[in-house]
């Protein structure tokens, strides 16, 4: 058991390094200026839903800009209901990392990973932190590697496969379970690309796998969260929305995971692929949905005190 274990714990570490380092890498090519021409695009809320979506495929994660457009409403550089179109935006932009981790890259990852870190040694341009954001994506693939030889002895064992049966009969534990990991690693990029693993090895059902992502997208809220107590009201309420959007996009799908599981699977491609869709869709439908009764919430959301 203590092999598996390290592997895991070392493939956790690697996929957690390697989307802080595509983060970076994408940030520091962004330029310094990245803070500023983000607050420029955010005058309206459409301006900041369509901002949302460009800021988090350069940051790689919704966790890291909803946090930035937490501290920015708590400064007063950001208003309370252009922070929300940002929020919806970046629900939509953090579905690339996924699109990206369903490609078979998986045995040409040492290479991404040597090629960027060279890359970033050797060139002195901007260019450089483009490379580095290889480097990181080549360690979130290779993190799946020591993933998936420390889950096969795992998935040996009864209890495991006993734990993992119980999610694929029941949804609300699927959510649960999403919702856990996505806190617990502050990533639901993290969190559904562990889903897409299982998926693909046949350990998880796809719908099963479609309701740990929507669990994913709730738990991602947290950090967000815990952030916030220490910010204003307002910026308060960009946090709770954060969590009102997602827990609403899975109220919508929730009746329809089994419909929505046969869909994107008529429209083939591998396991992984089909999971990285529905999250895809999860988060685009749900957005879009939301997006025109932002100024209901934002009415809703003024009212606590």
């Amino acid at each position: 058991m203590l092999m598996p274990l390290l592997l895991t714990v070392l493939g956790l570490m690697l996929l957690l390094t390697g989307m802080n380092t595509l983060r970076d890498g994408l940030g520091k090519f962004a330029g310094p200026h990245f803070k500023e021409v983000l607050l420029k695009l955010t005058a309206t809320p459409g301006k900041g839903f369509i901002s949302g979506i460009v800021a988090t495929g350069f940051l790689q994660s919704s966790t890291a800009l909803t946090v930035l457009a937490v501290s920015f409403v708590d400064a007063r550089l950001l208003g309370f209901k252009n922070a929300l179109g940002l929020i919806l935006g970046s629900n939509i932009g953090t579905t690339i990392t996924p699109q990206l981790l369903a490609f078979p890259l998986t045995k040409t990852s040492l290479w991404l990973i040597l090629l960027g870190l060279l890359g970033f040694k050797l060139i002195k341009s901007k260019t450089r932190f483009l490379l580095l954001s290889i480097a990181g994506l080549g360690m979130m693939f290779f993190s799946f590697l020591a993933l998936e030889s420390a889950m096969i002895p795992l998935m040996e064992k009864t209890w495991v496969q006993g734990k993992l049966h119980q999610l694929d009969n029941n949804y609300v534990l699927s959510i649960i379970a999403g919702t856990t990991l996505s806190a617990l690693l502050h990533s639901s990029s993290a969190a559904t690309g562990i889903a897409m693993l299982l998926t693909e090895e046949g350990w998880l059902n796809l719908p099963a796998s479609l309701a740990f992502i929507f669990g994913a997208n709730i738990g991602t809220c947290f950090t967000a969260v815990i952030v916030s107590f220490f910010t204003s009201r307002a910026a308060q309420r960009v946090a709770i929305f954060h969590v009102l959007l997602n827990v609403f996009g899975v109220l919508i799908f929730y009746p329809f995971i089994t419909a929505l599981a046969e869909i994107i699977n008529s429209l083939g491609g591998s396991l992984s692929r089909q999971v990285a869709n529905a999250h895809t869709v999860f988060n685009l439908v749900s957005s879009l949905l939301a997006l025109p009764l932002l100024p209901y919430a934002s009415r809703l959301l003024e009212k606590i005190r």
